[in-house]
């Protein structure tokens, strides 16, 4: 047997078993018989089974160089180092599809095992059904119109080999499963939500929902910030988000699951904002399929739109059916779920209320920036850009809004203020007004100023939470504060974990600012051997030399480089800065060299050479203050969702009696 005929097999295989569980999911409802509920939950292992198989095909053919095979044959080489092909199915349009899939029926089978616990039975069926739905067309996309398994008739000697964007740096292998965890992850909100306006049962959904929520979350967030560190160590422009398509693709979804786990506390608390949560769950889902439709379908052109295809009217066709079916349940249960109390601003509930909806409207911003060349073009054939001037000012005054409220919301309480908010809020703006003043003082911009003192004003939000919650704790119980504190931590982890979220994003925004405003750039040929002085730096030519590898040729320019003064510190080393030439690229590839420190960044690229007597090159520096920060806070917000759903304890008893299976 072939890797090819099993792999087709198996992805019919998987469809069959989608379309089986979704049958069964559907009997179960309106057979209100448990016998197929269990049936269901069996055939959703055989999928995952069958994907699994189909995946493990696609690998053996990559690792055995089954040219056969069409996706072999056109996104890989037998030259190819093995990490790059072990990675290699989801580096175009087919295998990507495969790996979304493959995950798709983990995450529906990790869902049926909720069922008779977390998940009652009369939210089960269709929960199950929506996820099986989702599984029935990425499985029918492939064996219809994205076969990766496709024969070749005259299978070629070697391959075309992978995109060399994606083989020129190891985060390949972790950004884009970490993306579609996030991404695929959002289905299962996606699934609740629709069950729960079904069963019409519409407080339940939003305990367990939002759990799920923050899983694909955490990986949603660790995605773009891995993202952001691919672009700035491989694209060669220092820069580590430049408003691409498919980077805002990954951002919209990411803003409205932010949204919908700000508005389920209060669901959770106070019962209030049903109709929000069910909207924002059903567009972040949305959101993860119009930007794969971005992605795949060619429609805007992007550095990082690494696969197109036929897909594109297929992913329209069922970002359509999601929104038709989240929204029309929606507005069929909208008169059941209306609101009874009214929220008061001040109070915490609208504090929450007013940051969903000032992420709401920043997605909705991005996706009006993002498709706006393309509508200009349809309605008068002009070609236009929205580039990251505007949207940096339209997201600076966001931001800063953000972080005003990401303060101010933890100590409001509920419903009503009471006076220590009013000493913890002055407190917290004289953090603001001195951080700004020291920025000042210091010659720094008004933008960093401000960043600083909306930093501190965080920082002191946290603080006056965790002191507070602490100092109860201890005159409550007896305890000297420090053990305080730790029990509070273990047994409040959920607000911990906030806590060390929010901290992360005001870090990032600090880091956001210094990066922005000081980055320095400058570039000089030098004969080998000389030196050039810059900011501190005196950058040497060593030599310039060659090399033949196994999947490239590269050109190298090690380089010794020394601090001459203060501003240079850090930075002493040797290095070897490279451009990688791949067959399958018309123009080399650069591959940076980036020395980290705690505060500044040198960025040293290998721009030109000469390519006759290897005398002469061009180098350009790039030195970025602070950025090595931003990484520290992504791994903050990544660190404070794992504790939050760490252990797993937070699946929440559903409000609602649940009956056995029968």
């Amino acid at each position: 047997m072939t890797p090819g005929f099993l792999g087709g097999i198996a992805l019919v295989a998987a469809l069959l078993f989608s379309l089986l569980g979704l049958g069964l999911s559907a009997l179960a409802h309106f057979l209100q018989d448990g016998r197929y509920l269990r049936a269901a939950q069996r055939t959703s292992l055989l999928s995952l089974l069958a994907a699994a198989l189909s995946f493990a095909a696609l690998e053996w053919a990559i690792l055995t160089n089954d040219f056969s095979v069409s996706y072999v044959a056109n996104h890989s080489a037998s030259v190819n180092p093995l990490w790059v092909k072990l990675v290699t199915p989801w580096a175009a349009l087919e295998g990507s599809i495969l790996l979304w899939a493959l995950l798709q029926t983990l995450y529906t089978w990790l869902v049926s095992l909720r069922v008779g616990r977390s998940l009652d039975v009369w939210r089960a069926p269709f929960a199950l059904g929506t996820l099986f739905a989702v599984q029935v067309f990425f499985f029918a996309v492939m064996v219809f119109v994205a076969h990766p398994f496709d024969a070749v008739p005259n299978p070629p000697p070697e391959g075309l080999g992978t995109n060399p964007l994606l083989q020129n740096h190891w985060m390949m292998a972790v950004h884009p499963v970490l993306m579609y965890l996030g991404f695929v992850g959002l289905s299962v909100p996606f699934a609740y939500a629709v069950a729960a306006m079904l069963a019409r049962r519409y407080q339940s959904w939003i305990f367990e929902t939002r759990w799920w929520t923050l899983v694909a979350w955490g990986f949603l967030t660790a995605a773009i910030f891995t993202g952001k560190w691919w672009s700035y160590e491989i694209l060669g422009w220092g820069g580590y988000w430049a408003w691409d398509p498919v980077e805002n693709a990954s951002l919209i979804p990411w803003l409205l699951a932010t949204a919908f786990l700000h508005t389920a506390q209060v669901q959770e608390r106070k019962g209030l904002f049903k109709g929000w949560n069910f909207a924002f769950i059903t567009l972040a889902f949305a959101a993860t399929v119009f930007g794969t439709f971005l992605t795949r379908s060619g429609v805007i052109q992007s550095v990082h739109a690494f696969a197109s295809g036929p897909v594109g009217a297929w992913f329209l066709a069922f970002l359509l059916g999601v929104m038709a079916l989240g929204l029309g349940l929606l507005a069929r249960v909208s008169r059941e779920i209306r609101e009874a109390g009214e929220v008061r601003w001040q109070s915490r509930e609208g504090a929450l209320l007013a940051g969903a909806l000032f992420f709401g409207t920043f997605a909705f911003v991005v996706v009006v920036g993002t498709l706006w060349p393309l509508v200009v073009e349809l309605a008068s054939g002009a070609k236009v850009s929205v580039g990251a001037p505007f949207f940096n000012q339209v997201s600076v005054p966001l931001g800063v809004f953000m972080l005003l409220l990401m303060g101010i919301g933890p100590v409001l309480p509920w419903r009503h203020t009471r006076g220590e908010v009013v000493r913890n809020l002055a407190a917290m703006l004289i953090a603001l007004a001195t951080g700004f003043l020291i920025g000042l003082g210091l010659g720094l911009s008004l933008g960093v100023s401000l960043a600083i003192g909306l930093f501190a004003y965080n920082l002191t939000a946290v603080g006056l939470m965790v002191a507070q919650g602490v100092r109860e704790r201890a005159r409550a119980l007896g305890l000297p504060p420090s053990r305080a504190f730790f029990e509070l931590a273990a047994t409040q982890r959920r607000r911990f974990g906030s806590h060390i979220v929010h901290l992360g994003v005001a870090l990032a925004a600090l880091a956001i600012a210094f990066s922005q405003t000081y980055r320095y750039t400058e570039q000089k040929t030098l004969q080998v051997g000389e030196a050039w002085q810059t900011r501190g730096l005196e950058i040497r030519l060593l030599s310039l030399t060659a090399r033949e590898e196994a999947n490239r040729f590269a050109a190298l320019a090690p380089i010794e480089v020394r601090s001459i003064s203060r501003d240079g510190w850090g930075a002493d080393g040797r290095y070897e800065t490279r451009l990688n030439f791949y067959p399958q690229m018309s123009s080399p590839l650069a591959t940076p060299v980036v020395r980290y420190s705690l505060y500044n960044d040198y960025y040293f690229v290998l721009m030109q050479f000469d390519q006759e007597k290897g005398q002469w090159a061009t180098l350009k520096v790039i030195i970025t203050p602070m950025v090595f920060w931003l990484w520290v806070a992504g791994g903050l917000m990544v660190l404070g969702t794992a504790y939050i759903l760490w252990p797993a304890g937070a699946w929440a008893p559903s409000r609602e009696a649940a009956p056995s299976l029968g």
